[in-house]
């Protein structure tokens, strides 16, 4: 049986999701990518349908992405496609959350600066380079072993022992999986109400050996 899971972006991050896609290639299964899929009016049938078949959802937040939201020399159209984008991305986590299906936002060495209003794991460099940064870890193997264990019917939501952090914001709440380095006295913004959470101690922090 093949196992899929689904990917929600925008086409104009197309080099960070040919990155997700060499992943999901590499493991084996299928990700739904919608600019390369027959979609049949009305597209919101087929995004039900095929996150219906789908065991997780990934949410690739790209530069363009962000780009998309912030910059101020935007056309009306521009705009127009940044809500487009952002309203299936709502219908996309709905529809996930219901199911009751595993939600990822991972991000390209970026900082969210838009709600995603469910998630239960968050990797603020998912896909990342390892040789550009200072971090303990494979990022790219990392997002390998993750979709390995989709694969293997291993995960499940919070199910990672030690990496779950609430949102310090009593307004928001929000309860996830951290997935990424953070130093001691940084912060990381939540994904959901896109206040700081701070990190005295870190996180994460590869342990010194004597």
């Amino acid at each position: 049986m093949v196992v899929h899971v689904f990917m929600s972006h925008t086409k104009l991050d197309k080099d960070f999701c040919d990155r997700f896609d060499v992943a999901v290639a590499r493991v084996g299964i299928r990700a739904f990518r919608s600019e390369f899929e027959t979609i049949k009016p009305p597209a919101w049938k087929t995004i039900k349908d095929q996150m219906g078949l789908s065991s997780a959802m990934f949410l690739l937040v790209g530069k363009e992405l962000i780009k998309s939201q912030t910059a101020s020399d935007q056309s009306v159209e521009a705009r127009a496609e940044w809500k487009h984008t952002q309203n299936w991305i709502a219908y996309e986590v709905g529809l996930a959350c219901q199911r009751g299906i595993d939600v990822w936002v991972i991000g390209d060495d970026v900082k969210i600066n838009f709600p995603v209003p469910y998630l239960n794991n968050y990797a603020l460099y998912g896909l990342g380079r390892k040789k550009n940064r200072k971090i303990p870890f494979d990022e790219i193997e990392f997002i390998k072993d993750v979709l390995e264990n989709y694969s293997k019917d291993r995960f499940h939501p919070l199910g990672f022992l030690g990496r779950n952090i609430t949102c310090s914001n009593t307004s928001c709440g929000s309860e996830f999986n951290l997935h990424s380095v953070v130093q001691k006295e940084k912060s990381v913004v939540c994904p959901t109400c896109l206040k700081a959470i701070e990190f005295p101690e870190g996180w994460l922090l590869k342990k010194k050996t004597k």
